[in-house]
């Protein structure tokens, strides 16, 4: 099987953008140079403002340029949604290892990320319980996740250690499949809450 990442982007596109440093935090400061850069409109933002203007500057083509009472207007809310955002990123690589706490203990540890193809959304959390309850591993979901400590490296979840420990079981061999995922949900109670989004 091949591995590669494909992108509709130029050598030079990605030769030019802004810099990143890989093993730190990415700031919502470096979010935005690389979403101006690249003329994309941000996950965080109303889809207009910044959206309007392609790579290279000028608007998309077919679309009129917007009055300066709009442009204004989205830049005002876009810059409210930035100043009430975390203001920084993590990499998978640094939330590999932050401890699990269930509400009744300590469960394990982050061993990594299931990530969805289609939109690159993080599915599921894949936690090692080795120190607890050896020789399995568990999947859990982000609609799971109460907190995330940051400076204490630790991920509480809104589930006791008995559910976690009843969960379906998981083995990196195996496919995660569309039955697996509907059992999974159900045993946490939580797939009307995705069939709804």
């Amino acid at each position: 099987m091949e591995r590669q990442f494909s992108v509709r982007l130029t050598k030079q596109q990605v030769k030019e953008c802004p810099d990143v440093e890989s093993d730190r935090p990415v700031s919502r400061q470096s979010e935005i140079s690389i979403y101006d850069y690249y003329g994309w409109s941000p996950y965080w933002g109303t889809g207009s403002y910044m959206g309007m203007v392609g790579y290279g500057g000028g608007y998309l083509p077919g679309t009129p340029p917007p009055s300066p009472e709009l442009v204004q207007r989205e830049k005002a809310i876009d810059d409210a949604r930035r100043s009430q955002d975390d203001s920084a990123l993590r990499s998978a690589n640094e939330v590999t290892g932050y401890h699990i706490l269930a509400s009744d203990g300590e469960i394990g540890h982050v061993e990594d990320f299931l990530v969805e193809d289609d939109d690159w959304s993080i599915h599921y959390l894949v936690v090692d319980t080795k120190n607890w309850w050896p020789g399995r591993k568990v999947l859990v979901s982000p609609m799971s996740v109460r907190k995330i400590e940051w400076s204490d490296r630790r991920v509480s979840l809104g589930a006791d250690r008995q559910k976690v420990k009843n969960s379906p079981p998981y083995d990196s061999s195996m496919t995660v499949d569309p039955l697996y995922e509907k059992t999974f949900h159900e045993h946490y109670g939580d797939l009307k809450l995705r069939e709804a989004s």
